[in-house]
């Protein structure tokens, strides 16, 4: 809406309310998980979630002595609500229900910022296009506990079965609620100030600078900068390049979150359950475990490439990039030695980690892009899109493991599975072929796209439970046709071949129970087939 000649009021928002429905393992009739008088054929306990979104952005821009300006604010929140239902809590005995109300977790942010621009002639080739800008915002976390039978330790022992009288695992299966324990009403404000100047010191040399300083209530002071070129010798030709710093303080969910689920690890070629809790670095049992207080995470960014033109509606871009990070912020190990199950009984768990900057990393690789173009009839249009990544993550320091879990516990703060999730738990090369057309009503899409082989890194520390998933060419189909100008029909399938990765080798499946890994790039769910229908007025 205008305000009068030179400003203009802005406003735009969006709210989303979604459920969800997951499934955890099943619980088979003779587990001393199961309460068989309420579950006689064991069970399949589901997890539901309430998912809602909102957000609303608003603000006034105009210009005011040669300087566009605009002041803003934009505000956001997302709760997560979490009920377990077909499971029971074995330590309630036949007292226990079957559903629970487990806790939420909830997330907002304000964030209002004041952005300034403005060209400014010094005499140069060009005038320095000058930006400078202020911004605050406030994050706050929330968890909420779950109804108390969906955490309490009843008291009431196995019922019956070959461990009959034997301690009941506490709190409901699958997902124990939240505990008061675990309730968290955390905040912390963020001020941030930025300058951006960019000048072509010729009609072939464009230089920008731009630093940025910010200030956090819990992890203090920063400043970062960044100096960016790009050389144009000849047209269609240019070189680019830059190197750049960064900051980023631990987010409030890492510092604070607390949960316990259940987790299946290898032990000694067996896949055995563990009820594992993620305890804040904060809490006595981390501190315990030699937990610290999470730190910021820095790193020095590097990138150089090329692009070029090289006849009409033909594009190519080639860049290479490193990006070196300090006390990279990663789960621990899962401990679940047997000092450790002792430990954390009273807490429902027999296992537990926590994040922590446990290692520096370096990555580097180069994206590569060819784009074409070209028509087809008197309406058509062809587009045709190549990408292919390569890329090499490795853990040049690992923090060494504090005694208190080296030595009272036998446990390793960051072992060979978290730095298999990293170094070779990602594909190293990911090729993207595409094509668009479009031709009047119609839109048509392919796209295949080959990921690079991934390895599952097991706890067997001679690496025989170890196994590596081939790479393999994913294809997804779309197409549209638009009726009236304003309707549009489509329809697709995703993954078209019902492609599948390896199976998991036998020491990983649990007995046939996992008969694929969750590390696959792509999924194992298959075939996806879908239709859409959209109106626009």
């Amino acid at each position: 809406m205008p305000l009068g000649e030179s400003a203009n009021l802005y406003a735009f928002g969006g709210y989303s309310r979604r459920e969800g429905e997951a499934t955890g393992f099943f619980r088979r009739p003779l587990d001393d998980r199961t309460i068989r008088a309420l579950h006689p054929n064991g069970f399949l306990p589901e997890i539901h979630s309430n998912v809602k979104d909102g957000s609303l952005a608003a603000g006034v821009k105009g210009s005011l002595s040669g300087w566009l300006w605009d002041l803003g604010a934009v505000y956001g929140a997302n709760s997560f609500r979490f009920e377990v239902k077909n499971s029971n809590n074995v330590s309630l005995g036949t007292a226990s229900p079957i559903e629970f109300y487990v806790g939420t977790l909830k997330f907002n942010q304000i964030t209002t910022t004041l952005d300034l621009f403005k060209p400014v002639n010094l005499g140069l080739a060009s005038p320095f296009s000058v930006a400078i800008g202020a911004e605050f915002r406030r994050d706050s976390y929330q968890i909420e506990a779950g109804e108390p039978k969906s955490y309490v330790d009843g008291g009431v022992p196995v019922l019956d079965g070959p461990n009959a009288g034997g301690r009941a695992a506490v709190g409901a299966q699958v997902f124990p609620g939240f505990r008061p324990s675990d309730e968290k009403n955390e905040s912390r404000n963020n001020v941030a100030f930025y300058l951006d100047l960019e000048n072509n010191l010729s009609d072939k040399f464009l230089v920008g600078i731009a630093g940025r300083y910010e200030n956090y209530s819990d992890f203090g002071s920063t400043t970062d900068g960044k100096l960016a070129l790009r050389f144009e010798p000849v047209n269609n030709f240019a070189l680019r390049g830059g190197i750049s710093t960064g900051f980023r303080a631990p987010s409030l969910a890492q510092s604070f979150f607390s949960s316990t689920a259940t987790n299946f690890l290898n032990i000694g070629g067996v896949l055995q359950p563990f009820e594992v809790k993620t305890f804040p670095v904060s809490s006595a049992e981390a501190k315990a475990l030699g937990a610290e207080a999470l730190k910021a995470e820095k790193s020095v960014n590097y990138s150089a490439g090329i692009t070029t033109e090289p006849f009409s509606n033909f594009s190519v871009t080639v860049d290479f990039y490193r990006t070196d990070i300090e006390d990279r912020i990663v789960f621990s190990e899962n401990f679940t030695g047997v000092q450790i199950r002792a430990l954390l009984a009273p807490f429902g768990a027999s296992g537990g980690r926590f994040f922590t900057n446990a290692i520096d990393t370096e990555t580097q690789g180069v994206d590569f892009i060819a784009r074409y173009a070209f028509g087809i009839g008197s309406t058509g249009t062809l587009r045709l899109t190549g990408a292919l990544n390569i890329t090499e993550t490795n853990v040049t320091r690992v923090t060494p493991t504090p005694p208190q879990l080296g030595q009272g516990f036998q446990e390793t703060l960051f072992g060979r599975v978290e730095r298999g999730r990293i170094e070779v738990g990602q594909p190293r090369n990911t090729l993207n072929l595409t094509a668009n057309l479009s031709a009047g009503k119609l839109g048509a899409m392919a796209r295949t796209v080959r990921f690079g082989e991934v390895t599952n890194v097991t706890p067997n520390l001679t690496g025989a439970t170890d196994q590596t998933f081939d790479a393999k060419w994913i294809t997804d189909l779309d197409v549209s046709y638009r009726l009236f100008g304003q309707l549009t029909l489509g329809a697709g399938a995703n993954n078209v071949f019902d492609v599948y990765p390896e199976q998991n080798i036998v020491p990983n499946s649990n007995s046939g129970i996992f008969i694929y890994n969750g590390l696959s790039p792509f999924g194992f769910n298959g075939r996806f087939i879908y239709a859409r229908i959209s109106y626009r007025p």
